[in-house]
């Protein structure tokens, strides 16, 4: 009973403010209408485009240009839409002219980002490794606008940026890693030919005591210690030969006397020498050095003086000779002609023959060797032997001083072996590393290269244009019909706000019913109010009143969008054309 008496008084109420209800409800939805159907239709066109894998297999030819579709879309995009290009499409098919006036440069580029929308459109994929996962097989390139021609102009303008910049960002970025790869081959060549340079000179200043060089240096040590040991050998043999020959000498008459016409003995240089000398010392205690005699004595020792050196000279000199030409008939059995002690001993003997034979042009000489037939021959011989023999041990001993110099040249290569080996290995590790790392940068080079020609004939990864932009022919917004529908919905929901706000804030009481619950007793009858002619007149005048105002609120509206939104006319004629469209 309770619930059917609100319902009543609702009713009521409803009914005494009917037109509170009705004029702001019909006026929101009438405005509310107006401007829904002068709003500017705004049209979309959009492209869709594919992003094709590399026709070459990646087995074959890698692409330099790697990393996420994603990625490289948003870079394309925020090259592709700069404000320079951006600004060229806006001037070249006159966009947003009605914004010139009353907007920046900058808030019209703002503007015209908002109505560009890029969309990835992805799918479900298997990676290589065999796990499912998503990614990004096309996408779209929209633009908004309000004439439909316009729209796909633009878009069509758009795509052809998006394209572009794509083609030319892929082979700047295969030209640029190519030039790096190729800088730094460079400079890697340089460090290969730097360390060679290094191992080279290495090689010239260490070449005895190289690794690859310890056996050899072993062998030719222990031949120098073999010829070592030969030389000792022979010396030894030479000096107990030596030994034999002076015994031999010792029991030898070094002249064999003649004797002159009358009997008497002839000296020898040596004792006429002797005898000249006694004289000499005689005769200066008696006679001074001027003495003519003096004079003569001191000449002939001084002649026998030079002759016997000469003969010694000559005596010596085919000693040595004889030794050299033994040498070199050694020497020619162990080496060739083109050794060095071979060609040493050559040398020697053509100096000792020359000076021979320089002597024995000589006349001290001659007469020196008329005296030699004097000598005893057997003594000759074995003084011949015995010099032979001591320059032979002399030689011996020369090349062994030479050998062991030698020898110890070669202990000293082989003793910096270790430390030349050591830092020979860090020379070669150095080059391999450099040489590794210059072998692994050309590879990269020439893929580099190839990624480079895969860019120009357009083989590699590329976006295709599968679906492109049309020219719209219905604006996919504003939803007119679902905004008056919103409109209306909101027009009444305004109007039973006022009726609720009026009512509550009415503290008169309103009828029986109203009564009967204030006071909850039974009204035993009740008395129709009476207006007077003033209050009749007065309800009149508020009613004017408020289709008045209501009338010139609307007025006022229609006015202001006539002023600053569109005319009049052109929006009636739009909402004419949009009903047609909807009926």
């Amino acid at each position: 009973m309770e619930t059917h008496n609100e319902i009543t008084l609702y009713i009521n109420a409803f009914k005494r403010r009917k037109w509170l209800f009705a004029v702001p409800a019909a006026t929101l939805f009438l405005l509310a209408s107006l401007l829904i159907f002068i709003l500017p239709s705004i049209y979309t066109s959009s492209a869709t485009i594919l992003v094709e894998g590399q026709e070459v297999p990646q087995e074959l030819i890698q692409s330099t240009v790697t990393g996420y579709v994603e990625e490289r879309l948003q870079s394309i995009s925020q090259m592709a839409f700069s404000r320079k290009n951006l600004k060229s499409i806006i001037d070249r098919f006159g966009l947003y002219s009605e914004y010139k006036d009353s907007l920046t440069s900058e808030e019209i580029l703002a503007k015209m980002r908002e109505n560009i929308k890029v969309e990835n459109i992805q799918a479900d994929v298997v990676s290589n490794t065999g796990r499912p996962s998503t990614a990004t097989i096309a996408f779209t390139i929209a633009f908004d606008g309000k004439y439909p021609k316009q729209v796909m102009q633009t878009t069509n303008a758009l795509v052809s940026l998006f394209l572009e910049e794509n083609l030319r960002e892929r082979e700047e970025k295969a030209l640029t890693t190519y030039e790096f790869l190729n800088k730094q081959l460079d400079q890697l060549r340089e460090e290969v030919q730097a360390s060679e340079a290094r191992i080279a000179i290495f090689k010239e200043e260490h070449y005895r005591s190289l690794p690859e060089l310890m056996e050899l240096n072993l062998q030719t040590l222990d031949r120098i210690q073999k010829d070592i040991d030969a030389r000792q050998e022979m010396i030894k043999t030479l000096m107990d030969r030596k030994v034999y020959l002076e015994g031999q000498m010792a029991t030898v008459d070094q002249t064999m006397y003649s004797y002159s016409a009358d009997g008497s003995r002839i000296m020898t240089p040596e004792e006429e020498l002797k005898a000249l000398r006694s004289q000499y010392l005689a005769s200066k205690t008696s006679r001074s050095e001027k003495h003519p005699d003096m004079i003569k004595l001191k000449g002939q020792i001084d002649l026998l003086e030079k002759e016997l050196a000469a003969r010694r000279r000559a005596t010596e000199g085919d000693a040595e000779l004889e030794s050299w030409r033994r040498q070199l008939a050694a020497l020619e059995k162990k080496y060739t002609a083109k050794h060095p002690d071979v060609i040493n001993a050559r040398g020697k003997i053509a100096e000792l023959e020359a000076e021979l034979a320089s002597s024995q042009n000589s006349d001290m000489v001659l007469k020196a060797d008329k005296g030699l037939d004097k000598e005893n021959p057997a003594y000759i011989n074995l003084k011949t032997q015995v010099q032979a023999t001591t320059l032979e041990i002399r030689n011996e001993r020369n090349v062994m001083a030479e050998l062991r110099k030698k020898y110890d040249d070669y202990v000293g290569y082989i003793e910096q072996s270790p430390q030349v080996e050591q830092e020979y290995a860090t020379l070669q590790r150095d080059y391999q590393n450099s040489s590794a790392k210059y072998q692994e940068t050309m590879q990269k080079v020439l893929a580099a290269r190839q990624a480079q020609e895969l860019e120009k004939e357009h083989v590699s990864e590329k976006l295709s244009l599968v679906e492109p932009p049309v020219m719209p022919e219905k604006p996919y917004k504003p939803k007119r019909m679902l905004l008056v529908v919103v409109a209306f919905i909101l027009s009444i929901g305004f109007g039973i706000g006022l009726v609720a706000v009026a009512e509550f804030m009415d503290h008169s009481v309103h009828g029986r019913d109203m009564l009967t619950t204030l006071v909850n007793a039974p009204v035993l009858a009740s008395i129709p109010y009476v207006q007077t002619s003033e209050e009749v007149a007065q309800q009149k005048k508020h009613r004017v009143m408020i289709l008045t105002t209501s009338a010139s609120i609307f007025a006022g509206i229609v006015l202001a969008v006539h002023l600053f939104v569109i005319p009049i006319d052109v929006a009636f004629f739009k909402i004419v054309d949009k009903l047609q469209m909807v009926i």
